[in-house]
């Protein structure tokens, strides 16, 4: 159990830090020309099936789409996929890139290739809105079509719950071990030199291999997740300020300062803002009911 509860912390750090682009979205009725054997696709590619036949090969299986199914292609991977000419396919698609740091997110979480989609209306209609904004010069485009792909690929990942893991390839082994210890040492003083020495690597080559991993330098990844710990404690708790502190390894002055230039709220103010202190003071006010 304590296991599992480590691994969704490591896969809510990846998808924390993931960036999401778009590059184009389209609906084809596939020709002959829709052949290829072996091709490594740089960009990720959804697939969802609305008619007809086709075949899709990738690692070392067979798969047959058919309407109604979502298709999730990942970057990096050797695709190969033609027609039923008798009985064309047809599908909405789309080319995007998911990346944590430098690295795609589909390289650090597996997923099964399809699903069955469960509100196919719904997922036409974002489909449609993806095409058109790929095409629209409105300022907020962009914004609009990281929303609705982080909505269609969010989707994805909960109905494939049972499915989900993180992958036990080497580029990530590493990493792993190293959010890990960083998850159950958060109440704890933690170096760079230390953290290097768990994975046996030079310090200065650790900083460099830490943010293309993830994004971030090592020490502004523990600060966020210890700042993330400490609004949950507030939010959630009556532990007082100093003892949230404590939990996450700061002293309470640094504590309410990286704090407050984080949330532009003092941790007291932010307990507030998060109806916890009206909870306690009704609480105190009309007692239990019995």
């Amino acid at each position: 159990m304590e296991q599992d509860k480590l691994q969704d912390q490591l896969m809510r750090s990846y998808l924390e830090n993931t960036q999401i682009n778009m590059q184009i979205a389209h609906y084809t009725k596939v020709g002959a020309n829709w052949r290829t054997t072996n091709m490594m696709p740089n960009e990720n590619r959804l697939y969802f099936i609305r008619e007809g036949e086709g075949w899709i090969h990738l690692r070392g299986r067979d798969y047959t789409p058919r309407r109604g199914q979502l298709y999730l292609l990942p970057a990096g991977m050797r695709l190969s996929y033609a027609p039923v000419l008798e009985n064309p396919l047809g599908k909405y698609w789309c080319h995007f890139s998911a990346t944590v740091g430098d690295i795609n997110l589909f390289q650090m979480l597996e997923l099964p290739h399809w699903i069955e989609v469960r509100d196919e209306a719904r997922l036409e209609r974002q489909f449609e809105q993806l095409m058109v904004l790929s095409r629209s010069n409105q300022v907020t485009a962009p914004l609009r079509i990281k929303s609705l792909l982080l909505e269609i690929i969010s989707e994805y990942i909960e109905q494939s719950e049972e499915q989900l893991h993180l992958t036990a390839i080497s580029s990530t082994s590493k990493i792993n071990s190293v959010l890990a210890y960083i998850e159950r040492h958060l109440a704890e003083p933690m170096t760079v030199e230390e953290l290097a020495k768990l994975v046996h690597f030079h310090p200065n080559y650790f900083l460099h291999y830490f943010k293309t991993m993830m994004g971030l330098s090592p020490i502004v990844y523990i600060n966020k997740k210890r700042l993330d710990k400490a609004r949950r404690l507030l939010a959630t708790t009556d532990l007082s300020v100093s003892a949230i502190a404590d939990q996450i390894g700061l002293e309470l002055y640094y504590f309410s300062r990286i704090f407050k230039k984080a949330v532009n709220l003092s941790p007291t103010e932010y307990r507030k803002a998060s109806g916890k202190a009206y909870i306690e003071e009704k609480e105190e006010v009309w007692g239990p009911v019995e």
